[in-house]
């Protein structure tokens, strides 16, 4: 899972002031080093994200010969040789294979185990003697919390209670109890210009895990379609009363919300929705049409544009190829009014929240929603019927059922293309709530 990388401190770095005569000594010679290091990790640290750099597997394996009987179990495991880097810079490197033993002990639940690694100052370490070189090092730990921010996730184990028998997993993208796994390792890889949090406006019903799950969808998809952004793909949730959660949704650059819940919004919630806004803070509103009048206008439009395929090879029946034609621009003519009137009703709400209330909410050739990071001269389709948007300020008005397209529903009914327009469109709305999040943050 993608999680808030922490930037470095904004520290001046100290470093010796070299001039002729200067007695050299333990204490400046340290100096001079300690800046070379801080300046090294600043610099590892400002640009990439901590993880795993190579090697460092982990296997199963027999217990060692020379292992006294009483530790002679199924708890061992081998890590292999690699090298890492911590959230500070720090290399950890692992020169050669080391054997490591579980000893947590589930006793009438499982328990999930975290195995780690962490750099180790050996200018911390006792030493018995002083020597010309000393070589850092590495400390390796199981713990059944999670990890540290120093420390490097390698595996993670759930144990079960009574004896142990650790085994590699049979399907390494779906271990089992007692089985090694290795899911949730992170890469060392380049830091990301943005990342991005959404929430929902909960509605403390089970359409709230249905729309999570579209959510994280998207958010997953983020990575590997565009790199610079990352998404925190726990999606969280927010009920808008009260102060607690005012201060749970300044966290999330993004807010989801259905038109239902947006257009009963208290004069209270749109406060608080209000000074998320003036926060950067962007509130994605969805109009789902099966759930208005929309729902019926469709169906007869869909119908209208079957039928005329049917009949347009067939000059015989031009006649009634015409009236069904008046009759789909009439149903088109009934959805644009239709469209209006809601996306009236939340401009007028909007001018209650946004600081840039703006006019249409039509979202122009240039706008960031249409060309960053991907361009759409036409917003995507879903199930046959174009998506609208509108955009006030931090307002982002969707009129279709966009959010299902960004990720697998129990019908998988959505082509491959459907739901790539769809991520694409979604990639577009998450980085203008980054960007736009960012920019007013650097003004306050």
């Amino acid at each position: 899972m993608t999680q808030q990388i922490p930037l470095p401190e904004p520290l001046p770095l100290t470093r010796l002031s070299v001039e002729d005569g200067l007695l050299l000594n333990a204490e400046r010679w340290q100096c001079a080093h300690t800046y070379h290091r801080h300046r090294q990790n600043l610099h590892y640290q400002s640009l990439n994200q901590p993880g795993i750099v190579c090697g460092l597997g982990v296997s199963v394996i027999p217990a060692p010969d020379e292992i006294p009987a009483q530790y002679r179990d199924g708890r061992w495991i081998k890590i292999q040789s690699g090298v890492a880097i911590d959230l500070v810079g720090n290399p950890i490197i692992i020169p050669e294979p080391m054997e490591f033993r579980i000893a947590s002990e589930a006793k009438e639940q499982p328990i999930l185990v975290y195995i780690v690694i962490s750099y180790v100052d050996p200018e911390k370490l006792h030493r018995k003697e002083a020597q010309y070189q000393i070589q850092e090092t590495f400390r390796i730990d199981e713990k059944i919390n999670h990890c540290d921010d120093l420390e490097v996730e390698l595996c993670r184990i759930v144990l079960m209670p009574g004896t142990v028998q650790l085994s590699q997993p049979i399907n390494v993208f779906f271990p089992s109890k007692n089985q090694v796994d290795l899911r949730y390792r992170q890469q060392a890889i380049a830091r990301p210009q943005g990342i991005v949090s959404m929430a929902i406006a909960s509605q403390n019903s089970p359409a709230d895990s249905v729309i999570s799950a579209y959510l994280s969808g998207l958010l997953q998809s983020v990575a590997s379609l565009y790199p610079a952004l990352r998404g925190i793909e726990e999606v969280g949730q927010v009920k808008l009363e009260g102060g607690l959660q005012r201060d749970l949704l300044l966290e999330h650059d993004l807010l989801y919300t259905t038109y239902q819940q947006f257009i009963s919004l208290t004069e209270a919630e749109l406060e608080i929705l209000k000074e998320y806004d003036q926060a950067g803070g962007v509130v994605l509103v969805e109009l789902d049409p099966t759930t208005t009048d929309f729902q019926e206008l469709i169906w007869v439009q869909k119908k209208l544009q079957k039928t005329l395929v049917n009949f347009q090879d067939d000059s015989e029946l031009a006649g009634i190829r015409q009236q069904f034609e008046r009759e789909l621009e009439e149903t088109q003519k009934s959805l644009d009014k239709e469209s209006k009137k809601v996306t009236s009703q939340i401009q007028q709400i909007t001018r209650q929240i946004s600081s840039e209330p703006g006019e249409s909410g039509v979202i122009f050739r240039q706008h960031p929603l249409r060309n960053q990071p991907f361009l759409f001269g036409q917003f995507p389709s879903v199930e046959d019927q174009e998506v609208k948007i509108f955009n006030w300020g931090g307002i982002i008005f969707v009129i279709g059922n966009l959010s299902a397209a960004w990720g697998l529903g129990e019908s998988l009914n959505l082509s491959r293309e459907t739901i790539r327009n769809a991520q694409e469109m979604g990639i577009n709305i998450l980085h203008f709530a980054s960007r736009r999040r960012q920019l007013i943050q650097l003004q306050l």
